[in-house]
């Protein structure tokens, strides 16, 4: 368990907001301030309750509501957690290395998968392979901040970007730059998926919960795919921004 410095926080008796409400915007504060990251440990209920002296109920309203609004997330028998939130403007093109950094915290992968094989028909299309004999790589990784895991993620290249598994580092998108083919740009998809065996097992879900599945293919020069990405995302910590312009008459 990641050993977190515990901030202070400061109730007033006297004012007339609830103690409780007082303490979500404590914790809020510390968030926001950069005094708890994400993936830091929580003072337990009951350390809440000695070192600010108030009541269990007080405490356990105040946790209660962070979980419910996503600002804190619970492990069973870990304890409770600052949550990561990946924040992604559209159509800024982000790796998911600099979308971690842009939220407070650090990435990480855990890899699930890998392996060489024959490209199947969805994967030439998106990848513009004409030949049926091209080979493609499959990188399957659970992508976690600063130790949660927010989402799995299965990359396919052309596997001439990715001879083998010991090229890679952190990034997908930093490899890629080192092999002359950087994504300059990519088309993504979004929509609903309901939760199958495997996405349960990896991101410790129940099955049949909804997950927002991110399809993407990024492009390098002369507009030539050099990926093809599926990203099963849990909302609670996923949020996606796009600005919109009205057509000019």
């Amino acid at each position: 368990m990641k050993k977190t410095p515990q901030p202070e926080f400061h109730l007033d008796e006297s004012s007339a907001m609830p103690l409780y409400m007082q303490l979500v915007n404590a914790i809020k504060l510390a968030v926001a301030e950069g005094r708890l990251h994400p993936g830091d440990v929580l003072p337990s209920e009951r350390t809440l309750v000695e070192t600010l002296n108030i009541a269990r109920g007080t405490a356990r309203k105040a946790l209660q509501q962070l979980l419910e609004e996503g600002v804190l997330v619970r492990n069973q028998g870990s304890g409770t957690f600052v949550a990561p939130h990946v924040l992604q403007s559209l159509p800024l093109l982000e790796s998911f290395s600099e979308m971690a950094v842009a939220s407070g915290g650090e990435a990480q992968s855990e890899l699930v998968g890998y392996q060489r094989r024959a490209s199947a028909p969805e994967e030439r299309r998106a990848l513009q392979l004409t030949d049926g004999k091209d080979e493609v790589v499959e990188l399957t990784r659970l992508r976690k901040i600063n130790g949660i895991a927010v989402s799995l993620q299965t990359a396919i290249l052309p596997a001439a970007l990715l001879d083998k598994i010991s090229e890679l580092d952190e990034s997908l998108y930093l490899h890629l730059e080192k092999k002359g083919a950087p994504v300059l740009r990519a088309s993504q998809s979004f929509r609903a998926v309901p939760v199958d065996n495997k996405l349960a097992h990896y991101l410790n879900i129940g099955e049949h919960e909804p997950l927002l599945l991110v399809t993407r293919t990024g492009f390098t020069h002369e507009d030539k795919p050099v990926e093809y990405t599926r990203t099963w995302c849990l909302n609670d910590y996923y949020d996606f921004t796009i600005e919109l312009h009205r057509k000019e008459s």
